[in-house]
């Protein structure tokens, strides 16, 4: 059957969201991502959502049959929370297409849609962890060490008008600790259900140590913060950034609280 594709708008705003909370495996979920986190982490979501498409992002949804089986997202370089700096070009944040036996067609029209509602756009960066791009006619143009010790982050990009690609920002790794306590350091952004309950997750650890651990909380969700510290989201445990959030495993709060207790 043929897909469909259609701009994410008020009537099916809430499909922004469903896909991101579809997991590999239908016991994927953490015990504590109840349906009261994923309620408020999926209105976080949509709110940040609206307010970017006021200033210019475009997100669109994929159908077939009706039924919603994919989704991409993409902002102007300039108001993008990715630590990317450039002009004249848009980041995807998002792209999410959970069946693996229709994700290549179902991602490739997605990003076909996008240039073409696009055109004047330099062209697409995206910042990848693990997911290879070149199937959909992106090219490695700059790979660095990632926040996480042990891993890269890869620079892909896709010209569409032509022009300048943007260029990574370092990551400031200056988090200097505290004598006598532990330093947690939560770069907060709600683009995320799945950061979100991570950063809620760490905060609730956090709080039981009482006096023994010092919170610091950037928001994220301020595009200067993004290129201040090089991260589009992170929690750091003095000074070291710890693979808590997607595509990492997640962890629970016996995890958190076992790193915290360590680095005391």
């Amino acid at each position: 059957m043929p897909l469909e594709i259609k701009p994410i708008g008020a009537a099916n705003l809430p499909d922004a969201a469903r896909l991101c909370l579809a997991g590999r495996t239908l016991s994927d979920r953490p015990h504590a991502f109840t349906r009261e986190v994923e309620i408020e982490s999926t209105r976080c979501k949509l709110s940040y959502l609206r307010g970017a498409m006021q200033k210019g992002a475009l997100a669109l949804a994929a159908y077939r049959t009706g039924m919603l089986v994919g989704y991409v997202e993409a902002h102007a370089i300039g108001e993008a929370l990715v630590p990317l700096a450039g002009e004249a070009c848009h980041a995807i944040t998002c792209l999410r297409v959970p069946e693996l036996a229709e994700r290549a067609e179902v991602e490739h029209e997605l990003v076909a849609a996008l240039a073409a509602a696009l055109p004047a756009s330099r062209g697409f960066a995206v910042v990848a962890r693990e997911k290879i791009w070149s199937a959909l006619t992106f090219e490695e143009i700059e790979r660095s060490e990632s926040e996480v010790d042990g891993f890269d982050r890869v620079v892909w990009w896709r010209p569409v008008a032509g022009g300048d690609p943007p260029k990574l920002v370092p990551v400031d790794r200056k988090l200097p600790k505290i004598p006598g306590k532990v330093r947690v350091d939560v770069f907060a952004s709600d683009r995320c259900p799945w950061d979100r309950y991570v950063f809620d997750i760490v905060r609730q650890t956090c709080a039981a140590f009482k006096t023994g651990v010092v919170v610091y909380e950037t928001d994220c969700t301020k595009r200067r913060e993004v290129l201040r510290s090089g991260v589009t989201a992170a929690v750091a445990v003095n000074g070291r950034f710890q693979p808590w959030l997607r595509p990492h495993r997640l962890p629970d709060a016996h995890a958190v609280r076992r790193v915290i207790e360590s680095a005391s």
